[in-house]
Parts: C-alpha cells; structure tokens; sequence
C-alpha cells in the first residue's frame, strides 16, 4: 500500500485539486437528470454533449486526443475495436471515443466494479468488514487476484454487485454475466468503467477513496497468476499517481486487454477486443503505446 500522504494526494485530498462532487449518467425511465458541474456528457461520438443531448463546445484537445485512440479502430476495421472515455476531474467533463458505449467482456476489470459496491454496501449498513474482506478487497484490486474475487463475489452475491452498480452509477450498457460463475464475462463499456471510478470518487466515504485508489496504486508489474500487467496505464516506467486496474482474457478466437484509471486530473478508461492470434505481447505493446500517446496529451493540457 502507498504511504496515507501519497494515498491522499490521488484523491485529491489536501491539494489544490478538489474531487467534484457530481452524479452519474443520465438514465432513462423518466429519471431525473443528474447535476454536472461542467453541464457536459458526451454522446459517444467523440463530440461533447450536455445532458438533455445539445451539441456543446468542449475541450477539443481532449476530443481529439481521444480521436487519435479511434484511429486504431479505422485502421483495422472489423479487425479489432477499442473503446475509450476520459473524464475531466476537474470540469466534470467526459468525452467518449466512437466505440466508448460498445460492450466489451470485462475480465478483471470488473474487480473494481464489485469492490466499489461491497464498500458502498458496508457504508450504507454502517458496518466494518472483516479483516479478511479488506485483504479481498485489496489483493483483488492491486495483484489480480482470482482467488480473492472469487471470495468477494460469493460472500457479496456475485451479480448482484454488478446489477446494484449499475443502479447507483446510473451505467447505460453494463451487463451481469450470462453465466453467473463467469465473473470476467461481465459486459461494459468505457464510459460505464469511467462511470463507476466517478461514482467511487465522488460518493464513498474518503476513506474508501483511499482504499480503492491505494490498492490500484500498488499494483506489482506482476500479477498473482504471474501474468505481467505492466501494460497500458501501467507501462513502465509508470507514471507517478497512476491508479489502475488491468484486464485480460482469452475467450475462443478474441483476445481481451483492457487498462482503466486515474492518471492525474483524468480517469481514463481504455478497453480493446483483438484477435487472440495477435497474441498478449504485441496486443500489450499496441495498447501501451496508444495509451501513452493519450495520456502525454492529456498531461500536456494541464502542464
């Protein structure tokens, strides 16, 4: 785990950058729209969009940071897709690529969608976990581990964490699994990944915060079935006050690798379905270097 100062400094705690206290996405069913500071969403197009669906100004470098990333989708089409969405701390702004609302398996990415809800769970019935659900919590985030997931997902009802974080983050495309033993089968896109790190860092106690946040910053280069998930966000040398949680699967002839988290001002989400033949290293090393590529541009935006 990060020292408690270091920790903090993620969150937002005790700088000069304040966590934005905003809801999540629109949802239909008549539901009240949620307040966005910045007023802005976006439609999945790549264009900034405000909440009732009006075409808004947005932050173009961001767009077209984010369009850089689609590229890859143009130039094997059919082939392979990537879904990207970043959100703006800051402004409260999201901007989602052209396939950010196409559902993806999640593999272990959905770790973070089922601690986020057995933390909001133990929150809402004002209660401590166990001293071995916080190791769950904390192996399942930083080292990958199966074994701790599996623990979480049995003891917390398995889908039902997905199916109550779809409710509290107001997620548009997340699905449980067909197969509700088959968590990594779990569908969803880059904007709800993107929407679940916005519920955790505006609706969990600070604490919390801390907790998720912590354990996705000491993630090891290795995971603990031994596969290297220095990919993506985490590509070496890693960038200082990276929080990330990878994925990866084979499931018949598509292969699955996916990287999602707060780098700085920015929660990025980055998830990719290739062909399994393309095999884990090059699909690594494509995903690291677009991921690189959108995360220095971002950087550059705020100095």
């Amino acid at each position: 785990m990060l020292p408690l100062a270091a920790t903090l400094a993620l969150v937002g705690v005790g700088s000069a950058v304040l966590i934005d206290r905003f809801g999540g996405w629109p949802s239909g069913g008549g539901a009240s729209e949620p307040l966005y500071l910045a007023g802005e969403d976006s439609g999945g197009d790549g264009q900034a969009y405000t909440a009732s669906g009006r075409t808004a100004a947005g932050p173009v470098t961001v767009a077209s940071a984010v369009a850089v990333f689609d590229g890859l989708n143009a130039v094997r089409p059919g082939i392979a897709c990537y879904g990207v969405a970043v959100l703006d701390r800051n402004t409260g702004q999201v901007t989602v690529g052209a396939d950010g609302a196409t559902t993806f398996y999640s593999a272990s990415v959905v770790k973070v969608f089922t601690v986020v809800d057995v933390l909001h769970r133990a929150e809402a019935e004002q209660r401590v976990l166990t001293a071995d659900q916080y190791d769950f919590v904390q192996r399942a985030l930083s080292r990958s581990d199966d074994n701790a997931m599996n623990a979480l997902w049995d003891e917390f009802g398995g889908s039902r964490t997905i199916t109550e974080m779809i409710g509290l983050a107001n997620l548009r495309d997340t699905r449980p699994p067909t197969d509700p033993n088959e968590w990594g089968e779990t569908l969803v896109s880059a904007r709800d990944v993107v929407g679940v790190y916005q519920y955790a860092l505006t609706q969990l106690s600070q604490i919390d915060q801390i907790t998720v946040l912590g354990s996705l910053a000491s993630a090891p280069d290795v995971g603990a079935d031994g596969f290297d998930q220095a990919f993506g966000l985490l590509h070496g040398p890693r960038a200082p006050g990276v929080a990330a949680k990878q994925g990866w699967m084979v499931d018949g002839p598509l292969m699955y690798l996916h990287s999602a988290g707060v780098t700085g001002r920015y929660v990025v989400a980055l998830l990719s379905r290739q062909p399994a033949q393309v095999g884990y290293q090059a699909g690594k090393a494509e995903l690291s270097a677009a991921a690189t590529n959108l995360v220095n541009t971002l950087q550059g935006l705020t100095g």
